[in-house]
């Protein structure tokens, strides 16, 4: 097509489209005649591992980027998500910007900011205009992470933060139809706390990929370990008893999280569902000099709930949880032996017949004979059987009915 036939794009249509693609946010600094120098860009874009070449485009006419052509070396710091004011002010042209921010300067001389997420040590190697635009190529001679959290990013007009894959949205809606199913468990989680001295919650799903506290109580020596309202992830081996017997749909979206996704180890999984679902319970138990490794499943799980997960911080708490799967193996307990108890989870089915809710007594006496495990596992089942009877009847169907709605609606499976 000829130059002068091409369409004219018009300046404020371009911009809504491009908008519909987010951009991360970096402040490029140098050291200009014994003075600090940064600018805002949002363009910044790795070119090239071999040699390694990074790329940032200030805009033709910047009087910011006309003093940093000058520097001998640059830093480009990718901000965080919660580095927005730090953002603003560095966005702002004024020469004393850099007395509001902490920064110490790097090998090379240039600003390093305080608390980014990475910090790229480089220098111009070409420069190239680009209509309304430079291109500048740099050559990179430091690189590394510094503080691994999500990136601010820039997105039709406005900055946010990132939401890794496999992690629901947050919002207010999911917590409370699900306190509000959970609220009918409440009269039994507070008997089986004071009656087992542990913590006892009810979990309550809000997403096909994640359960929450909805209720909890304690008794004994137990302490709040899962605030109301914190994330659970169905992520093998966590969730077993809420997917054990569930549709073959919810099953399959299960394993298709285990990591490694090694065939012997999915079918592993599927028998041990299957073990859960047949015995209506799923107990994990610590072994002897195992504590530690409980606690960084604990640990793990904690990460995941702070919901600032990067995709890398995610696929290693994945890898935390995989690591864990010996505290699920199917175990006989015996009168006389004894045990250390990880938890007693107990599904409780709707009156649809699906499961609705989990039941489960965490933070148990440790060092106990099998008989007295037994009995905790019917004490448990009992209470699941006596909030599955209200869930059946009056207000409690209501409830269950309103959230199935609810659910389905906001996560067709």
């Amino acid at each position: 097509m000829d130059t002068a036939e091409r369409t004219v794009i018009d300046p404020a249509h371009y911009r809504e489209v491009m908008g519909h693609y987010p951009t991360g946010v970096a402040v490029v600094t140098g050291t200009v005649d014994g003075e600090p120098v940064g600018m805002v860009v949002g363009t910044f874009s790795s070119v090239s591992i071999d040699p390694p070449l990074v790329a940032f485009m200030p805009q033709v006419g910047s009087r910011t980027w006309d003093r940093l052509a000058g520097a001998d070396a640059l830093c480009v710091n990718v901000l965080a998500h919660d580095q927005l004011a730090l953002c603003r002010t560095m966005a702002v042209s004024k020469p004393d910007k850099f007395d509001d921010v902490a920064w110490s300067p790097s090998a090379t001389g240039a600003p390093v900011l305080a608390d980014a997420v990475a910090h790229v040590h480089c220098r111009t190697a070409s420069v190239m205009e680009a209509g309304d635009h430079w291109i500048v190529l740099c050559a990179v001679d430091a690189m590394e992470v510094t503080r691994p959290a999500t990136p601010l990013l820039f997105f039709q007009g406005g900055y946010g933060g990132f939401s890794p894959t496999g992690m629901a949205a947050r919002g207010d809606g999911d917590l409370i139809a699900a306190v509000r199913l959970g609220d009918r468990a409440r009269t039994q989680v507070e008997r089986l706390a004071t009656s087992l001295g542990c913590e006892a919650a009810a979990l309550v799903a809000v997403s096909p990929d994640e359960l929450t506290t909805a209720v909890s109580a304690y008794g004994g020596t137990a302490t709040m370990v899962e605030p109301l309202g914190q994330r659970i992830p169905l992520i093998p081996p966590i969730g077993e008893a809420y997917v054990a017997g569930a549709a073959p749909d919810v099953v399959e979206r299960w394993l298709a999280k285990v990591t490694p996704h090694d065939p012997e180890l999915v079918a592993c999984y599927r028998k041990r569902l299957d073990t859960v679902a047949a015995n209506g319970v799923a107990l994990s138990m610590v072994g002897p000099g195992a504590r530690a490794d409980y606690d960084r499943m604990h640990d793990a799980l904690a990460e995941y709930a702070s919901g600032e997960l990067t995709p890398a911080r995610e696929r290693a708490v994945r890898s935390v949880l995989a690591q864990t799967r010996h505290f699920f193996d199917d175990v006989e307990v015996l009168p006389d032996e004894t045990y250390d108890v990880g938890a007693v989870v107990v599904p409780v089915h709707g009156p649809d017949g699906r499961v609705a809710m989990v039941l489960r007594a965490t933070q148990l006496p440790t060092g106990v004979p099998g008989r007295v495990v037994t009995g905790w596992i019917d004490r448990v089942r009992t209470a699941a059987r006596c909030v599955e009877r209200d869930l059946a009847t009056g207000g409690g169907a209501d409830r269950a009915s309103d959230y199935r709605a609810w659910y389905e609606a906001d996560f067709p499976m």
